[in-house]
């Protein structure tokens, strides 16, 4: 599903984020100081209301340059966060955050239904004559990234691809009580990847709303149900276009 990139539920932050992601410039300086502060999408938020003080252990995939591990460790009580990015930029970013926070397990590649080597688009700009990268705007199909673009900016970043090592998702030994997902467009084969762990574990999914019906599909023949927050309350999801997805 493509739909313009917000985080927020309140008009007012709404309309904020919009004009901030609407010139990609902005939009980079405002990412990289909202790593240092409590700024998140809203439905995570809903997270506390459902682990509370209770010690669990986290699979966070898409980990990108730590952003969502440094939500959990402030909001909620991790034991040990499982952090998946396959970025190279992003990755150097979770070996520093990794020093101070030994509970981070950190892995410099994707997960799949099977182990290969895959293209990935993002966009850049460049500024006196220097690249930067917008790598939260990842996407494992060109096209996909292209409307994203259109969407979110006025000012439109040009496009450069890399390639990413995907593996198969070795099973650990520690259960685990919290999935989050966000990759742009591939969460269905990580969903499909994590199907031994999500059947034996049952934890909370949180996953970005990209292809949530096939997703749904896999999820309740293990009687999941999803849902999401709409004005702050937690209700039964059907179609609503909320950034994430809830599945308990």
């Amino acid at each position: 599903m493509i739909k313009q990139n917000t985080t927020q539920n309140t008009i007012i932050l709404i309309y904020i984020e919009k004009l901030i992601r609407f010139i990609p410039h902005i939009y980079l300086i405002f990412r990289t100081l909202v790593r240092h502060t409590n700024y998140f999408e809203n439905d995570f938020f809903y997270l506390k209301k459902i682990f509370r003080d209770r010690k669990i252990n986290i699979i966070d995939v898409g980990a990108s340059d730590g952003i969502s591990a440094q939500f959990f460790i402030k909001n909620l009580n991790p034991k040990y966060i499982f952090c998946y990015e396959p970025q190279k930029i992003f990755f150097k970013k979770l070996v520093n955050l990794k020093k101070k926070h030994k509970m981070l397990k950190i892995f410099n590649y994707g997960l799949g239904e099977k182990n290969t080597i895959t293209n990935i688009f993002f966009p850049y700009i460049k500024f006196f004559q220097k690249k930067y990268f917008l790598l939260t705007y990842s996407f494992p199909i060109k096209k996909e990234l292209e409307k994203q673009i259109n969407l979110d900016f006025f000012i439109k970043p040009k496009i450069t691809k890399s390639h990413i090592i995907v593996k198969k998702f070795k099973i650990t030994k520690d259960k685990i009580d919290l999935i989050k997902i966000d990759t742009n467009g591939s969460e269905i084969d990580i969903v499909k990847s994590l199907k031994l762990l999500i059947k034996r574990d049952k934890p909370v999914l949180i996953i970005e709303n990209n292809n949530i019906g096939k997703i749904y599909r896999i999820l309740k023949i293990y009687k999941y149900k999803k849902y999401c927050l709409i004005n702050n309350k937690f209700t039964v999801h059907k179609k609503q276009n909320n950034a994430n997805i809830i599945f308990l």
